[in-house]
C-alpha cells in the first residue's frame, strides 16, 4: 500500500436538518460538532452550500466557515463547496484572503460548480453558466488569489488600470484551493491548473483510482506534474459511521440516500422514485465506511489507497439526533482513525507535514 505521510482526517458538516428538526437546531449541532471534532484531534472541519432545500439548510459555505474558524483554534476549516458559478469570482478571493488571515492561515477554498437547481436561475447567470464549468470564473478567482485583476475599460473603451486585491494573501502564494471533481471535464481544470480535487460519495474506490489516472494524464499533457501545486493532496468525502448491527447500518444508509436524492431535485421536478432510492442504498452499502469498526477501517484503506487522496472528508451526521452523532464522532475518531492511520503508516498531521 502506499503510505501516506500527511494524511488529514476531517469532518464534513452538511446542515442537514432532520424531520421535527428547526434551523437553530441544525447550527447548534454543528457547532458542537465541529468543536468535539478539535477537541477529538481531527485536523479539517469542512462545510456545505445548498439554496432552496429545506433538508439543507446551509446557504453559505464562506459565511459558515468564518463563523466555525472564530469558535475553534487549531483546526483546519474548508468550504465543500463554494458554489462558484453564484459568487463573483473577485469577491469570493477577498473573502478568502480575509479568512486567510483572520484565522493564520487555517482557511481552504473548495470550489465547484453544485447541482443544477434553481439557484442558478435566481442567483446566477441560469443552468447556461452550469453547464460551461467552472474554467472561467476558476481563472478570474486564482487571478485575483494572485493578487491583481484587469479593471473593466470604461465606455470611451480606454484600457482601465489594473486593480490590486485587498488584502493580499498571507498565505503565498495564495491560500489553497480544491476543485470538486465530479466528472473527467472538471477533473481535467483542475488538472491544467495544478490545483488539488475534491471527490464525493458517487466515486467508489474504482472510480476513484480512474479519476486519479485521468487527473495525472492530464496534468502531464498540460507539461505539469502529476501532483497537485503546494504539495496539496487530493481530498475525498464518504459517510463513516460505526454501528452495532447490519439492520442499523442499512436505516441509516437509506435515509442518506433519501437525503441525497433530495438534494439533487429540482423544485417542481420529479422526485426520487423508489428504485432511485434503493438504488443509492446499495451503492453506499457496498462501498461506504459503514458498519463495525473494522469495516470502517477497511474501507477507508481501500478509498485511500485507491485514490492517492491525503485528506479524508467523514460525513457523521446519518445518526440523525445530536447526541448519537456526537457519539458517532467519538467511536470513529477512537475506534477507527487512529488504526488507519497506523495500517497505512502514517502520523498525525500536526506531527508532520502541515498541509
Amino acid at each position: 500500500m502506499h503510505a501516506h505521510n500527511d494524511i488529514r482526517f476531517g469532518l464534513l458538516l452538511t446542515t442537514a436538518r432532520r424531520e421535527g428538526q428547526d434551523e437553530s437546531e441544525v447550527f447548534a449541532r454543528t457547532l458542537r460538532l465541529a468543536r468535539h471534532a478539535e477537541d477529538l484531534g481531527l485536523d479539517d472541519l469542512w462545510v456545505t452550500e445548498h439554496h432552496f432545500n429545506p433538508a439543507a439548510v446551509g446557504s453559505s459555505a464562506l459565511t459558515l466557515a468564518a463563523h466555525l474558524l472564530g469558535a475553534t483554534s487549531r483546526i483546519h476549516v474548508g468550504t465543500a463547496v463554494t458554489v462558484l458559478s453564484l459568487h463573483e469570482p473577485v469577491h469570493v478571493a477577498e473573502q478568502t484572503n480575509l479568512l486567510d488571515h483572520l484565522s493564520s492561515g487555517r482557511f481552504t477554498l473548495g470550489v465547484g460548480r453544485g447541482v443544477p437547481g434553481a439557484e442558478h436561475d435566481v442567483m446566477g447567470r441560469g443552468l447556461g453558466s452550469w453547464r460551461a464549468g467552472v474554467a472561467e470564473p476558476l481563472d478570474r478567482l486564482l487571478a485575483a488569489l494572485h493578487g491583481q485583476v484587469p479593471h473593466v475599460p470604461d465606455a470611451s473603451g480606454a484600457d482601465g488600470a489594473t486593480l490590486r486585491v485587498v488584502p493580499a494573501a498571507r498565505t503565498r502564494p495564495h491560500p489553497p484551493v480544491y476543485v470538486a471533481a465530479g466528472s473527467p471535464a472538471s477533473l481535467t481544470v483542475a488538472a491544467e491548473r495544478g490545483l488539488p480535487v475534491m471527490l464525493f460519495f458517487d466515486k467508489g474506490p474504482d472510480a476513484k483510482a480512474e479519476m486519479r489516472a485521468l487527473y495525472e494524464r492530464a496534468a502531464q499533457e498540460a507539461g505539469g506534474l502529476p501532483v497537485p501545486s503546494h504539495g496539496h493532496r487530493h481530498a475525498f468525502a464518504v459517510f463513516a459511521q460505526v454501528t452495532e448491527t447490519e439492520r442499523e447500518t442499512a436505516q441509516l444508509m437509506r435515509a442518506q440516500a433519501q437525503f441525497t436524492a433530495s438534494l439533487n431535485k429540482r423544485p417542481g421536478g420529479p422526485s426520487a422514485t423508489p428504485e432511485d432510492v434503493a438504488r443509492i442504498t446499495d451503492k453506499l452499502l457496498t462501498t461506504q465506511p459503514v458498519g463495525s469498526a473494522e469495516t470502517c477501517v477497511d474501507r477507508l484503506l481501500q478509498h485511500i489507497s485507491a485514490s492517492g487522496c491525503g485528506r479524508v472528508m467523514c460525513q457523521v451526521e446519518s445518526a440523525g439526533d445530536t447526541a448519537s452523532v456526537l457519539r458517532s464522532l467519538e467511536r470513529l475518531a477512537t475506534e477507527v482513525l487512529p488504526v488507519v492511520r497506523q495500517r497505512a503508516g502514517t502520523v498525525p498531521a500536526g506531527a508532520g507535514a502541515d498541509v
